[in-house]
């Protein structure tokens, strides 16, 4: 087992073993209660599903810790594993089940990336925390969904609430400052004994098998552990595309009147063999050429991408006294892999047919992520004022190792309606290298938060001072920046059913690294570090059973391009910033008995601005789509039966290609729809479940936000599971 592992292991021991330094009463996680004998009892509480279940009534507010939706002064919703449960494959990414909240579209329906927008700016498991600690997740790895009790999506100004995270955010390593943050809570074992197994069937031969077990120890059943496990295997809908997974997770918690612990830790091992979807258009046309059929194969027998390591987790509260608490969290991930593929984007000119720049592509990664941070907090008063106060230093550590190699241009021909051709010389493919350490990056920092209330005023004030230490360990040069990320809110609660909010951040990223691949004639530099600036103003109403949130923002990033040098080589550059701003719509809840709705719209403005020389101001931004919207529902006719459905979304967009500089891709609606039946097998609860990923089978293009890449659709995937409570 990795030190790292071992090291977490034993400040989980030594956290959970610490003695109480005061006795205190900690509301939002555990209360103490004495029975008639004077046995101590702790009840766990938490954060509460909203009517339908869909959503939960807290969200995390950064080091503060779990605060009711109502009075965080950005939008964020917080979404239930009932969801999951109603909306999701697993052999599928998990942006597949974001996306019913409307800042969220996916980029790619194959699990062989996980690439998603929020309010149109690109995404990935980079951006994903896990129990409040960042870094832990990639572009290809995400958490898996059977360890999540929830989602809290946070798509506002919020930067500096977090604490301090390491740059390398992103697909672009770094350059892209993301719009929000999603924090994923992991599942933990409830009072009652649990003993569950899934078994799942999707695509063409996909099966899935999934375990959950769970137990309550001690007097007061203040220790919990519960187990998940997966195990996963065969075809997906899309001919010669594989999801092979296997993974252990296991949540240990311990609650006391003076304490809360949680360690979470496992191993994961993922391969995904196929499912080529991301593609680039060299042609000149005003529009993409017509979409070919979503079932279409672009792999060679040999495409792959394969991920395994470790990841651990681990939080601590100490109640101090009955206003303040000290808190520590550590998180540590070790994974590396290797992939090949044609490309990870393939060009095609405006005929369809694939062109010569395309090349087959060899990596070896390897990737190690430490993190820790050690607060306080605590409530007091000055005067009328009340105050909830944070304090966190956190430190962040990261490597990562990566050779590409790819094979000469001209070798792989076709075209996008009958597949790739490859030419007599394809093979050998290119050979998988040792990894090289590209860069190291150490980041300190410290954040202040403090809620101010005055009536039925909430104002919040957010600051991170953060020193960034990034080498280049290719070129030897270092990057120091030392910047001050600012967070401001007020939130007004009309009534206690109704608030309207207002909130500014900014955030400051280190430079891209130029990825260190042959096409780019700048491979290795390190392009200027980028401030991003967010404002919105909104409204949050929950009344009748349904939460109903309105937001209005304002955002800008610096925008990043592929100038051409030759027909296959490449200059990365900056080009000025994409400003976006727009109106963001959703309602969620039980709209009567038996119904349960989601909705969710986005108007999005997105245009470059302060382009080099003008030459690009008030231009589009590529692959953002100017509206954008999901529509679900679960319809419960008996206890027992349900069936739900959902309408996915997405208008045209535009793209930079060639001459033209405008090419458009067309809006989709993509519908899905499903099953569900409860029953009893003796004392046994059964239940049965059946779903279906895009119900028409339509193939469609998909936009990726800020790029001139983007997907095909998935052929249509259907899910049959059981699950039963032992």
């Amino acid at each position: 087992m990795s030190k790292v592992i071992i090291r977490g292991l034993g400040i989980a021991t030594l956290t959970a073993l610490a003695p109480a330094l005061a006795h205190a009463q900690d509301e939002s996680t555990s209360a103490e209660t004495r029975t008639s004998d004077g046995k101590q009892t702790i009840i766990v509480t938490g954060s509460r599903p909203l009517p339908g279940g869909l959503l939960q009534d807290e969200g995390r507010l950064g080091i503060l810790g779990d605060t009711s939706i109502m009075q965080i002064p950005y939008s964020l919703t917080s979404m239930s594993a009932k969801s999951l449960e109603l909306f999701h494959n697993p052999s599928l990414p998990l942006a597949n089940v974001l996306q019913n909240n409307p800042s969220i579209r996916s980029s790619t329906s194959s699990p062989m990336y996980t690439d998603f927008s929020m309010r149109g700016v690109n995404m990935n498991g980079n951006h994903m925390l896990l129990n409040g600690i960042p870094s832990l997740f990639s572009q290809f790895t995400t958490p898996p969904s059977h360890i999540i009790e929830r989602i809290d999506i946070a798509s506002g100004p919020n930067a500096a609430v977090n604490g301090v995270a390491m740059s390398n955010n992103g697909t672009d390593s770094g350059a892209t400052a993301a719009p929000g943050t999603i924090n994923v809570i992991t599942k933990s074992a409830p009072n009652e004994d649990l003993n569950r197994v899934t078994g799942t069937f999707s695509g063409r031969s996909n099966v899935g098998l999934y375990f959950d077990v769970a137990r309550r120890f001690g007097e007061n059943k203040e220790w919990g552990i519960r187990a998940n496990a997966e195990y996963m295997d065969g075809g997906l809908s899309l001919k010669g595309a594989e999801n092979n997974s296997k993974n252990i997770f296991v949540n240990i918690d311990h609650k006391s009147a003076s304490s809360t612990t949680n360690l979470f830790g496992g191993y994961f091992d993922l391969r995904i063999n196929g499912g080529q979807r991301w593609f680039t258009f060299s042609g000149t046309g005003a529009e993409l050429p017509k979409v070919p059929k979503a079932d279409t194969d672009y792999d060679f027998p040999e495409t792959t991408k394969l991920m395994h390591g470790y990841i651990v987790a681990v939080n601590h509260e100490q109640h101090i006294s009955d206003n303040w608490t000290i808190f520590a969290n550590f998180g540590a991930q070790e994974k590396e892999g290797y992939k090949y593929n044609s490309s990870s984007a393939l060009r095609f000119n405006d005929a369809g047919a694939f062109v010569t720049a395309n090349v087959a592509n060899a990596q070896n990664e390897k990737t190690l992520n430490q993190y820790a941070q050690l607060g306080i907090r605590g409530a007091f008063r000055t005067g009328p004022l009340a105050h909830k106060i944070a304090l966190a230093v956190d430190y962040a550590f990261a490597k990562y190792w990566n050779d590409t190699n790819n094979t000469a241009t001209g070798k792989i021909g076709g075209n996008l309606y009958d597949g790739v051709a490859y030419s007599s010389t394809f093979y050998p493919l290119p050979a998988l290298r040792t990894p090289v350490l590209q860069w190291t990056e150490k980041n300190l920092g410290v954040t202040l938060t403090d809620v101010i209330t005055l009536g039925k005023f909430d104002l919040l004030l957010a600051a991170s001072l953060k020193d960034e230490n990034f080498l280049n360990e290719l070129t030897g040069k270092r990057i120091r920046n030392d910047n001050v990320l600012p967070t401001g809110g007020l939130t007004y609660r009309v009534t206690p059913d109704f608030s309207i909010y207002a909130g500014h951040t900014e955030s400051f990223s280190r430079g891209q690294m130029v990825s260190n691949d042959s096409r780019y004639v700048n491979a290795g530099a390190v392009l200027a570090p980028m401030r991003s600036r967010q404002n919105e103003i909104g409204m949050k109403l929950q009344k009748g059973g349904m939460l109903t949130t309105l937001a209005v923002f304002d955002m800008d990033q610096q925008n990043l391009i592929d100038v051409p040098v030759s027909t296959t080589t490449f200059r990365r550059d900056a080009d000025g910033k994409n400003r976006y701003r727009g109106v963001e719509l959703s309602t969620v809840g039980q709209l009567a008995r038996q119904w349960t709705v989601t909705l969710g719209g986005l108007y999005l403005d997105a245009e470059r601005q302060k382009t080099n020389g003008g030459l690009t101001d008030g231009k589009f931004v590529n692959g953002v789509s100017e509206w954008s919207g999901t529509a679900g529902f679960e319809f419960r006719p008996l206890e027992s039966l349900g069936f739900t459905g959902r309408a996915i979304y997405n208008g045209e967009a535009f793209i930079d290609s060639g001459t033209s500089g405008r090419t458009r891709i067309p809006a989709f609606v993509s519908f899905d729809a499903g099953a569900n039946y409860r029953m009893r097998v003796g004392s046994m609860p059964i239940r049965l479940n059946a779903s279906v990923i895009n119900l028409a089978d339509k193939s469609y293009w998909m936009g990726r936000g800020g790029s001139t890449t983007f997907g095909l659709s998935m052929p249509r995937t259907v899910q049959l599971s059981v699950q039963a409570d032992f």
